[in-house]
């Protein structure tokens, strides 16, 4: 069997599954029993692709975003029925197609051929933007080792119109005019005349296409990551978290939502046009407390007892106008994997410090601040213990289980007694305001 035959036909099988999976065909006893034959649907499938091949073609998959097979089923007219999208290359030409087959009568037929030009598929995306149950195709088409043409396309009846196209280094999808149907944005570095921009593209129900820019922060070099979610006031907003040059640190993140029809920066600041109270070292925003909105980090070092550093992370809540609250501090732990939510009253009258003098115990030990520069009374110790005593040891007078997690186990004690030092202290709080950190909110290491 041939390398094409051969990957056609795993890609077969990988279609025949999910054609069984998704309930589009039924699996008889007997079935069970012989050895996989594949359908005369999918044998026909494979002659049509079989014949762009033939004509010189290649398969060329995109190469990174949600969807990367080279052979696709999506429906894209709503209709129930799964259409398949296929990727190809014309070696040589620069020639770029997508291929959309549908079924007719028992066999595949194509509906219709997308072109583009490039050295390869960037991204495909389906998206129906205005709600009438048919996908608008969103494509990435990569024309050079830095440059990337994003372009919009209509489907219906599988006609493909071309409603916009537009340079862009990040695509993001998502409802942000809360109106039920997915906006697409297209965020760009700086070039030569302009600086960085989020563009937001939305599809009336007329079929027309509109769009609006929000400027971003100054100074921007690279896109870390886009963050979609809620405000303190409910509205939905877009978080684009960057890279760059600014004082105070080298990451910023643009707060960007629509208001009376315009894609805005609630978070830059004229006439720096930069989002200055977001500007801070690498930790990204985050759902940090699973309350449903999204707030943005600022570490704030902690009053140190030796040369060692040790930071809080205070998390703002912006709303729609731009306006902050601090909404919760955490102290984390990064090398135990644990974070702490601290209450309020510990803000300005608390440090930190590590022992590890006592193998497979890890300890970080809490203290009041009682004056200007100490003395550091500590109140609350929590451990991270493994190793095979590390039961017998959480089990310690005093001592009280946390958490199990695989081969550790997280204990608290109490150094002091309960709201002692006019300090919120008491077991229950630690035991609430405990979590496991999980890496999507962490870009670096503290």
């Amino acid at each position: 069997m041939g390398l094409i035959k051969r990957n056609m036909f795993i890609a077969f099988l990988v279609l025949l599954a999910a054609a069984g999976l998704s309930g589009c065909m039924r699996i008889l006893a007997d079935d069970l029993y012989s050895l996989p034959q594949a359908s005369e649907e999918y044998l026909r499938l494979q002659w049509h692709i079989d014949s762009v091949l033939r004509d010189g073609a290649e398969f060329s998959p995109p190469t990174s975003g949600p969807n990367r097979q080279s052979v696709q089923l999506k429906d894209l007219n709503g209709d129930g029925d799964n259409e398949v999208i296929a990727f190809f290359s014309v070696p040589g030409d620069s020639v770029l197609k997508i291929y959309i087959f549908e079924m007719v009568d028992g066999d595949y037929a194509v509906a219709e051929i997308i072109e583009g030009f490039g050295t390869a598929i960037e991204s495909v995306r389906y998206v129906d933007m205005d709600g009438d149950g048919v996908m608008e195709l969103v494509v990435g088409w990569q024309l050079g080792a830095a440059l990337k043409h994003m372009s919009i396309y209509s489907l219906i009846d599988f006609h493909s119109v071309l409603l916009a196209e537009v340079v862009f280094n990040s695509i993001s999808i998502s409802d942000l005019n809360g109106d039920g149907t997915d906006n697409v944005v297209a965020i760009r570095l700086p070039a030569l005349e302009t600086g960085a921009v989020a563009e937001v593209f939305t599809l009336m129900p007329d079929g027309e296409i509109i769009s609006s820019e929000a400027r971003l922060s100054s100074g921007i070099e690279t896109i870390s990551r886009v963050l979609t979610g809620r405000l303190a006031d409910d509205a939905p907003a877009m978080f684009i978290e960057s890279e760059g040059m600014f004082d105070g640190g080298g990451m910023v993140t643009d707060i960007c939502v629509f208001q009376d029809g315009l894609f805005v920066n609630i978070s830059a600041i004229a006439p720096s046009g930069i989002s200055e109270e977001t500007v801070r070292t690498d930790i990204y925003s985050s759902d940090i407390n699973s309350d449903g909105i999204v707030k943005v980090p600022m570490p704030r070092l902690l009053k140190a007892q030796s040369e060692t550093q040790y930071v809080a992370i205070d998390w703002y809540a912006f709303d729609s106008l731009g306006f902050s609250h601090l909404a919760l501090t955490t102290y984390h732990n990064n090398s135990d994997e644990w974070f702490l939510i601290l209450p309020f009253d510990w803000r300005g009258r608390v440090s930190v410090r590590r022992e590890n003098t006592i193998s497979g115990e890890r300890t970080v030990i809490f203290s009041l601040i009682a004056g200007e520069d100490g003395p550091f009374e500590d109140f609350l110790k929590i451990h991270r213990l493994t190793g095979d005593m590390r039961m017998a040891r959480a089990r310690l007078p005093g001592r009280t289980i946390l958490r199990v997690e695989g081969s550790a186990i997280y204990a608290f004690e109490l150094l002091s007694e309960p709201n002692s030092f006019g300090l919120t202290l008491y077991e229950e709080l630690i035991r609430e305001n405990f979590r496991l950190i999980y890496s999507d909110w962490l870009a670096g290491t503290l």
